[in-house]
């Protein structure tokens, strides 16, 4: 396998963008978080004026100057005349993309999805690679064309049930980069996508459902990541409802569709069933929690997923009208990235620990 170059980590602190072991809230403390908020602001609104940072933030335009200054400094921020037609032209700050870069794996049983997002969060590069062996050169490949001032700040990687004895490996095949390494679920990788790449904060907390080999949820719940005392949050596909009293992951997953049409010509009945029992699991975790937003992502083609979420949306108005279940209860939608939201949540969760707020 060719070695090729690394991306270099100095220049941007490990945890932080200034590091500071003193307990509680200090002064670094504070400007660190200042620091976290303001290149947020500027990831998802673009380029901003002092005065704009300074109204998002509550804070003042000298302390703002400090902030910028000090991101400035950093290589992360530039700052740029803004074009105006007044005599009087503001200096607006952007985040500066080939700063740093991330890389996030998503491992599955179809293999594994790689994707390389620069720091305005935009994807780079993307591949999918078929067997463990092959992620390191895949890796080295993405990492070659970019400048030599770039840093790699992290790698994330999300993993299915099913893949989770592989972790061992993975830490191999990505050991080479010397960088931190993020392990986390996939439906957890999924929300992190919907945060900051999708619809955001919903107000009341997230539930994203993935769909492939299994059926899990993941839960975003009072600003943080919900598992459960016992971490089993969310592992919603053994869940049997319904007269049948079949699980999820016997009625609602892709080998299950699989199944059916290999013995049917049309997909109609499987969505049907699938739907009837997918709503039986939100009615469940919207009379506990009350999300202000449930999608649904993972391995279903497209027009299939489409049908879930139509039928879905059906049964909760047949229930609506029968009185079964209460009106403010979120209609299901698909995830702003069915596919490719967990991998691009992985990617995003180094900068969530370095840069981005938490």
């Amino acid at each position: 396998m060719k070695t090729s170059r690394r991306l270099p980590t100095s220049g941007i602190a490990g945890n932080r963008i200034l590091a500071d072991n003193r307990p509680g809230m200090s002064p670094v403390d504070i400007a660190d978080h200042n620091s976290r908020a303001t290149l947020g602001l500027l990831r998802r609104f673009g380029p901003l004026t002092r005065q704009e940072l300074a109204r998002h933030l509550g804070l003042t335009e000298p302390a703002i100057t400090g902030i910028t200054q000090r991101l400035v400094d950093a290589g992360l921020v530039l700052g740029r005349k803004r074009v105006a037609m007044t005599r009087y032209t503001a200096v607006e700050f952007a985040v500066c993309p080939d700063a740093a870069y991330s890389l996030g794996l998503r491992l599955g049983t179809d293999g594994c999805e790689i994707v390389m997002l620069d720091l305005a969060c935009s994807i780079v590069r993307q591949e999918h690679v078929t067997g463990l062996d092959m992620i390191a050169e895949a890796i080295d490949g993405m990492i070659a064309s970019f400048p030599a001032s770039a840093s790699l700040i992290g790698c994330g990687i999300a993993l299915s049930p099913e893949a989770v004895s592989a972790r061992t490996a993975i830490e191999v095949a990505v050991g080479h980069l010397a960088v931190p390494l993020f392990f986390l679920e996939d439906s957890e990788a999924a929300i992190n996508a919907e945060r900051m790449l999708g619809i955001g904060d919903a107000e009341g907390g997230l539930v994203t459902i993935l769909i492939d080999d299994t059926v899990r949820a993941g839960l975003f719940i009072g600003g943080r990541p919900f598992h459960g005392m016992h971490g089993k949050a969310g592992e919603i596909g053994e869940m049997r409802s319904g007269i049948d009293g079949a699980s999820l992951n016997e009625t609602a997953t892709l080998p299950s569709l699989q199944r059916h049409l290999a013995h049917e010509t049309s997909a109609d009945g499987w969505v049907e069933i699938a739907a009837r029992h997918l709503h039986e699991a939100v009615l469940a975790i919207s009379g506990f929690i009350a999300p202000g937003a449930i999608l649904i992502g993972g391995s279903l083609p497209d027009d299939i997923l489409a049908s879930v979420i139509s039928s879905m949306a059906r049964e909760r108005e047949k229930k609506i009208r029968d009185l079964v279940i209460a009106p403010w209860i979120p209609v299901v939608q698909p995830a702003t990235h069915p596919k490719d939201g967990v991998t691009f949540g992985a990617a995003l969760r180094p900068f969530n620990e370095t840069l981005f707020p938490a």
